[in-house]
């Protein structure tokens, strides 16, 4: 059979993974080249089509370009779900700096284009080296090669608009807020009872100006509680990596299904 007649295939394997990395974790930020991700999903396209078997021949029809549409909805969506819990660092840095009073300042991320709050920033930079240290980035990989187990490039995908693919997207969703939640609650706790403490003092001393005395406490008692945190915080990131695989082994059996 002449090599042409599997064009159609790579096409849909190179469009797969090419949705994947441009929404993935890591290869997502600006910073990485986008000649890089395109070459990555190439010879990783090259790989994966010598190791899968075509079931049939496809043609460039009408129904090939649905294909090549759903191929980017799956691509996009391992990416993006894979990605959306790593924002939850990102979410709880928000929460802190929102009661510490340094919401105020804010930094440029060049990665995403947008303003990022500077504990966010903290911690979605540690995120990022843990997530390398556990190999995370081969964990994504490996995850995206197995969909196409689960989910055959010449086969359709009514499971994109299901009830179980929604219910589980408002999970990852939920599962966000919980983790952003229990990452900020320990300094988030600690900084209100220093509101709460700041104001029995100004009611006993009401010469005392509180937003003079107030913010510098409230700076300081925010970096002591964040340096005692740090080793809970490696726990709950290890929870995280946890959550984002058990996710996205649950996303390619709904989609698969």
């Amino acid at each position: 059979m002449p090599i042409f007649e599997y064009l159609p295939q790579f096409l849909l394997v190179f469009v797969r993974l090419t949705s994947f990395f441009v929404s993935a974790p890591l290869w997502m930020d600006r910073q990485v080249p986008a000649p890089y991700k395109w070459g990555f999903a190439f010879f990783t396209s090259i790989l994966v089509f010598g190791v899968i078997e075509p079931q049939k021949t496809l043609e460039l029809d009408g129904d090939f370009i649905l294909l090549i549409l759903k191929e980017t909805m799956v691509g996009l969506a391992l990416g993006f779900f894979a990605s959306i819990l790593l924002y939850a660092v990102q979410l709880a840095g928000s929460f802190i700096d929102l009661q510490s009073g340094f919401a105020m300042a804010t930094m440029f991320n060049a990665q995403t284009g947008v303003q990022e709050p500077i504990t966010g920033r903290l911690f979605y930079i540690i995120t990022m080296v843990f997530f390398l240290s556990v190999n995370g980035h081969h964990i994504l990989i490996h995850g995206v090669l197995a969909s196409f187990e689960w989910i055959p490039v010449d086969s359709w995908l009514p499971s994109l608009v299901s009830e179980n693919f929604v219910i589980h997207a408002l999970e990852i969703l939920k599962t966000m807020f919980w983790l952003a939640f229990l990452i900020a609650a320990p300094i988030v706790g600690a900084l209100f009872l220093v509101d709460v403490a700041l104001g029995i003092l100004t009611k006993t001393a009401p010469q005392m100006n509180l937003f003079v005395v107030g913010i510098p406490i409230k700076m300081i008692v925010h970096y002591l509680i964040l340096y005692a945190f740090l080793p809970g915080f490696f726990y709950v990131l290890g929870k995280l990596v946890r959550t984002m695989v058990h996710s996205f082994e649950q996303l390619l059996k709904i989609l698969g299904s």
